[in-house]
């Protein structure tokens, strides 16, 4: 089963990144020693004044080659598809301008995570996007424990729909170049939100 699901991504990718005209990262899921190993993490603290914060953690290993090509954070193309994306299938959690209070996301103990906070969206990598939105958080740890409805959107979104919500949540923060360590140097302290 783990295999025939790491060959499905492998040929989504592949078939995403020809549509792009670019060459395709491998990644598969999480094994089960790589859940077990993140639920092993520290659990979120609160900050000073009383928001969650994210937890740190790592990529899992099989997330660990998809990257998506510079190029592909600030194609017109792949913005346009992610805000559809966006718009039909995040804001109801993240709200349409990213801050996190959508209607459904108010309701949650866990909050979604706002994609306004420049600093946040900084220092995630984008195989670590690519792994959170793929996995969800409603079935991987520590997220699950605490509470996470987010619902994994691999088996719903194209991997190409996957990269295009990213680069159009990334543009969220402000930000409106490509996501890199150069544009970004808070991806250089070796860990993501």
């Amino acid at each position: 089963m783990a295999r025939r699901r790491v060959l499905l991504i492998t040929l989504g990718m592949a078939v995403a990144m020809a549509w792009l005209g670019i060459a395709s990262p491998h990644v598969g899921s999480a094994s089960h020693g790589e859940l077990h190993r993140l639920a092993q993490a520290p659990q979120p603290a609160e900050d000073p004044k009383g928001k969650q914060a994210h937890v740190h953690l790592g990529v899992p290993k099989s997330y660990a080659n998809a990257h998506l090509p510079t190029r592909v954070w600030t194609d017109p193309r792949m913005i346009a598809r992610g805000k559809e994306v966006y718009t039909a299938k995040c804001a109801r959690c993240h709200g349409d301008d990213g801050a996190g209070a959508g209607p459904d996301g108010t309701k949650l103990s866990l909050k979604p995570a706002a994609f306004t906070d420049a600093k946040m969206v900084a220092a995630m990598p984008g195989n670590y996007w690519f792994w959170r939105v793929s996995e969800g958080g409603k079935s991987v740890e520590p997220f699950k424990s605490q509470g996470s409805k987010m619902p994994g959107w691999k088996d719903e979104l194209s991997v190409a729909d996957r990269w295009a919500v990213i680069a159009y949540t990334h543009t969220l923060s402000q930000h409106a170049g490509p996501h890199t360590a150069s544009e970004h140097p808070e991806m250089e302290t070796g860990h993501a939100h």
